[in-house]
């Protein structure tokens, strides 16, 4: 049974740091390109949002504005430390961070991994442009703002608050490519909502986050390939990617965690190499098993030095494999998986 928790009207004025990077939630229609781009200034973007000042004193801080496809692991890393050194202030609540949908995932998952703090981070973002009917952006910067300035959202870890859901940033993946309602977490569902009353919101949390972790290293790891498995894959993309000096590689597998029996030689290849290799499951629930013992199976690939990631998608095992990669020799990579 749901449990109502404290209201955001409850605390005294906090101040939560509003952190642009552009994306949808920036964009608007330019007739000169016949499309949308993101041309909303940070200011401009919070100045749209009815009743955010109420919510927090809000302050303004444009990291980019453009499409989050445009983004790397060691930008969003470099993010990462100047959010962390606003949070070190003690007149900061918490922060939220605006970010284009398309990668939103990953980089709030690297922020979770990264940033040890007690603080709420939030991320957000919008599937509709504020040159649509009814966008949906102004509402989700409120809701993360008031997420942000709650004491009950403190300790949770990163947060990703869009269409009054609240997600872990561990959990969440955008499943559709329209929908107001494309994230979701399939496997737990989301920690909790915002829910409308009479003059004001309230946030109502079901649960805590499954799983915590931290990785605590100074640098990030570029060099790790993705490899997608389908039928019949073979080895090709495998040695490419050896060749090109991959340092790691994310495999995704079958649903149990299986890849094809053509793909066996490339990975033993790539580990003998010194390339570390994760696997994670292309099924959108569940998680990679070590049962079965077939060439390139579960147990084979256990057998040959392949990590597990559990229940992570695959962009976000290869975030994790990234930071792993940065923060331990590869001989003790594996501790984090």
């Amino acid at each position: 049974m749901a449990v109502p928790r404290r209201g955001w009207l409850d605390a005294t004025m906090t101040r939560v740091v509003v952190f642009t990077t552009g994306g949808t939630i920036a964009s608007r229609y330019d007739a000169d390109v016949d499309g949308f781009v993101p041309v909303v200034s940070g200011d401009d973007l919070v100045a749209a949002v009815p009743g955010v000042q109420v919510a927090a004193e809000v302050e303004v801080v444009e990291l980019a504005n453009v499409s989050s496809t445009f983004l790397t692991p060691t930008l969003v890393f470099e993010w990462c430390r100047t959010v962390g050194k606003r949070l070190a202030d003690p007149e900061v609540c918490g922060v939220v961070v605006t970010h284009g949908t398309d990668t939103l995932e990953e980089s709030a998952y690297l922020f979770d991994l990264v940033l040890d703090t007690h603080k709420p981070i939030v991320f957000t973002g919008a599937m509709r442009t504020s040159s649509e009917l009814i966008s949906d952006g102004p509402r989700n910067i409120l809701t993360s703002v008031r997420v942000a300035a709650d004491p009950e959202a403190a300790g949770l870890g990163v947060l990703v608050v869009l269409n009054e859901e609240i997600h872990a940033a561990r959990d969440v993946t955008k499943t559709h490519a329209e929908a107001l309602d494309a994230f979701q977490s399939p496997n737990l569902g989301p920690l909790g909502r915002i829910s409308r009353g009479w003059g004001e919101d309230h946030i109502r949390l079901y649960r805590a986050p499954r799983c915590r972790e931290h990785i605590t290293t100074d640098r990030i790891e570029p060099a790790v390939a993705y490899v997608k498995t389908v039928m019949g894959t073979d080895s090709l993309m495998i040695d490419a990617a050896v060749t090109a000096g991959a340092r790691g590689m994310v495999i995704e597998a079958f649903g149990g965690g299986e890849v094809t029996p053509f793909m066996a030689d490339g990975i033993d290849r790539a580990r003998r190499a010194g390339v570390e290799v994760a696997v994670c499951s292309r099924a959108l629930r569940g998680r990679p098993l070590d049962l079965y013992a077939e060439i390139g199976e579960g147990k084979w690939l256990r057998d040959h030095g392949v990590h597990f990631s559990d229940s992570l998608t695959g962009p976000k095992t290869r975030i994790k494999l990234m930071l792993a990669l940065g923060a331990a020799d590869p001989a003790d990579v594996g501790q984090y998986f």
